[in-house]
């Protein structure tokens, strides 16, 4: 959707009962991460969520009068340009451009709910993901909308973006961090025919020098995966979001909207790096210059 590269580039435009419409806080936007829609029986957890339990959280949203906002509406509100138009404001996002969000499509279209998505430009194209075309027409839906997520998400605890801006990975520097930044916007840039100016970090994980390189890079919004709600004179290059936990029920959901804080409800698998909030190191060795890395159980986020 071009709406949100206009207005990236120039900004001009309380109960937890799911019984209760959930309030949330000082009229801030909690930004919510989807992934994978399934319809298999699969097991949910944070990156996972039954069509069924997506179609359940849609209609409470709808019941209890929530407003979609596109990201680009998103960003206009944080900078001061545009109040929100309703209290309950959300922001719907999806990651990785799972080939199975086409399940989602129609329910978000019957609810008239605004989105994105955020595509893997180099390795996240066909098989369980979307192909170009697909891309393609998801942007041109006056719905929706497509961000950045790199040019091939590296999600390894110890070869990541942060680790390769660190100096922790052998042959891996800000060149490469370059590459994966620019050549994600330009390959989606030529694919759309319009500016993209968004991003979200794979995984969540960011530094200082990261935000940098993505400024110097073109982008002009990013999403983190840090918890809390959005409010109107936050920072838009670390723009908070909160994982949608497919275990969870609509009572969790309620409160999720209200707080903006993730809470697991799917048993946890493996070393759980991502809730570290936006550092692949153990808590315990970010205090060093460049933490030692140590092995973990590996999960795409």
């Amino acid at each position: 959707m071009r709406v949100l590269a206009a207005l990236l580039l120039g900004f001009t435009a309380d109960s937890a009962h799911p019984g209760a419409a959930a309030k949330p806080a000082r009229a801030g936007v909690p930004v919510l991460i989807y992934h994978e829609i399934r319809t298999d029986g699969a097991e949910p957890s944070e990156t996972r969520i039954s069509l069924d339990r997506f179609q359940e959280q849609m209609a409470y949203l709808a019941e209890n009068h929530w407003t979609p906002l596109s990201l680009g509406e998103l960003v206009a509100f944080m900078r001061g340009e545009k109040p929100l138009s309703s209290e309950r404001s959300v922001v719907l996002t999806f990651d990785d451009g799972w080939r199975s969000v086409h399940d989602a499509i129609p329910i978000l279209e019957r609810y008239g709910f605004k989105a994105s998505f955020w595509i893997i430009s180099d390795r996240g194209i066909g098989w369980d993901n979307l192909e170009w075309e697909d891309v393609e027409r998801i942007d041109a839906h006056p719905l929706f909308e497509v961000g950045s997520h790199t040019a091939s998400h590296p999600w390894d605890p110890s070869d990541n973006l942060v680790t390769w801006v660190d100096g922790a990975v052998p042959g891996k520097g800000s060149a490469d961090v370059r590459h994966e930044l620019e050549g994600s916007r330009q390959r989606l840039e030529e694919h759309l025919s319009h500016p993209v100016r968004a991003l979200a970090w794979p995984r969540g994980w960011y530094n200082e020098r990261l935000v940098e390189l993505a400024r110097d890079s073109g982008y002009e919004a990013i999403l983190t995966t840090d918890d809390g709600a959005n409010h109107a004179g936050d920072d838009v290059l670390r723009i908070k979001r909160v994982y949608v936990d497919g275990a969870c029920e609509l009572d969790a959901f309620a409160r999720l909207l209200r707080d903006a804080r993730y809470r697991p409800c799917a048993p946890a698998r493996g070393t759980d790096v991502r809730r570290q909030l936006h550092s692949p190191y153990p808590v315990a060795e970010r205090a060093g210059a460049v933490p030692a890395l140590r092995s973990y159980t590996p999960r795409i986020d």
